[in-house]
């Protein structure tokens, strides 16, 4: 299986150009700073779905499971990337998952759960790409690879725009994480809240066209 190579993402953000920047600056009254510039996602996408279509056999019909809401974004562009990077067949079918309520995080894993709408049918023989925003503690992920695993697709593969670094995952987390293997990741970025290019913080700054790192004491 290929794993394609990840970008690390410093704490202090992005030095751009201003005209790369898009929304509102990074000045907002929520937003602390850029940490990934539109130019920047764009070329990394591409990126990914050469990597992903290299992954694959040429005959395979690849089938992204788009988890929702965070993913849309994301998904749209990689599935027009991946037609521009040779892949003969590619079916977009989306899937909500809820791991948190309209508060950015919830206190204790205990309370974490999962909840998945209703799975795509006809898997048999295809190659599915799950595709998800990012990865934090790694519920959401997790609870669909075990779902998929159950068809009948070819294989399954995971793939994530962010992967935060935590900074002191529990025991429970880094095992969680270690076992989801994910195979395509965008960027490695640090252990803050970020939001934009389809990611929301309680709701807002999905619009944006590049992802920033919220203010988080702005929300509690």
């Amino acid at each position: 299986m290929q794993t394609s190579s990840t970008i690390d993402v410093p704490e202090a953000g992005l030095e751009i150009d201003g005209n790369d920047a898009a929304g509102p600056p990074p000045t907002h009254e929520r937003i602390d700073h850029l940490l990934v510039p539109a130019s920047r996602i764009e070329a990394r996408v591409a990126e990914m779905a050469r990597d992903i279509v290299a992954a694959h056999d040429a005959s395979s019909t690849i089938v992204l499971v788009v988890l929702l809401r965070g993913a849309f974004v994301f998904a749209a562009d990689l599935a027009r990337a991946l037609h521009r990077a040779g892949a003969p067949s590619v079916r977009v079918e989306f899937v909500r998952a809820s791991a948190y309520g309209d508060d950015l995080k919830q206190a204790g894993e205990a309370e974490r759960r999962v909840s998945l709408g209703v799975l795509p049918t006809d898997l048999e023989g295809t190659a599915v790409v799950v595709v998800d925003d990012l990865v934090d503690q790694g519920y959401s992920l997790e609870r669909m690879k075990d779902a998929l695993a159950a068809t009948d697709a070819a294989s399954v593969r995971l793939c994530v725009l962010l992967e935060k670094m935590l900074d002191r995952p529990s025991a429970a987390v880094a095992a969680r994480r270690a076992a989801l293997a994910i195979d395509f990741v965008g960027f490695r970025v640090p252990d803050r809240w970020v939001a934009g290019y389809g990611i929301d913080a309680a709701g807002e700054f999905r619009e944006l066209s590049d992802i920033v790192a919220v203010r988080e004491e702005a929300y509690r």
